[in-house]
């Protein structure tokens, strides 16, 4: 069962009320202002939780972050005659016909966008432009290969994620 118990500095283990071994992934955490030891206990004690585990993890849920959904809802300018798996898609080579559009709820601004080509790591900057929540994405992808997008590559500009996204596949031709 996960616990919250109150600890002082130092040494954590003479201060548990049993073997430290029935305390599973510690974790020294700080409400307000206390410190607690956050684990699994897994012995067989009958031990309370100084803090409500419920409550300290809506709250850590609640800090975290809200990433922005970047939702591609059409991509045009496809190839005909394939099949792609879901969140794939295979497109010409070098093409201006190759468009993402979908939804993003920032402000009217360009941004770019990184791709990666799985086959070499080369990485190919598209670029974007939102415009009252709308998003446009050329895709004008200069070699053939495999290439994606996913949310470590669309984050990858900011000390933090920002944006969350599905990976895509673009598969081209």
């Amino acid at each position: 069962m996960l616990i919250l118990l109150k600890i002082n500095s130092g040494f954590i283990a003479p201060q548990l009320p049993d073997d430290v071994a029935a305390f599973l992934r510690q974790e020294v955490v700080v409400i307000d202002g206390q410190q607690y030891l956050y684990a699994n206990y897994i012995g067989a004690k009958d031990i309370e939780s100084d803090y409500n585990v419920d409550d300290y993890i809506t709250n850590l849920v609640a800090d975290e972050p809200k990433l922005i959904p970047v939702i591609i809802e059409k991509v045009e300018g496809l190839l005909d005659g394939y099949v792609n798996a879901e969140n794939e898609y295979t497109v010409p080579q070098s093409s201006d016909a190759v468009i993402a559009t979908g939804r993003l709820s920032i402000p009217d601004r360009k941004f770019k966008v990184p791709f990666l080509r799985l086959d070499t790591g080369r990485e190919q900057l598209m670029p974007a432009e939102v415009i009252d929540g709308v998003f446009t994405l050329p895709l004008k992808f200069e070699t053939n290969g495999t290439w994606v997008v996913n949310q470590a590559l669309i984050n990858k500009e900011y000390e933090q994620d920002i944006f969350s996204i599905e990976e895509r596949r673009f598969s081209v031709l």
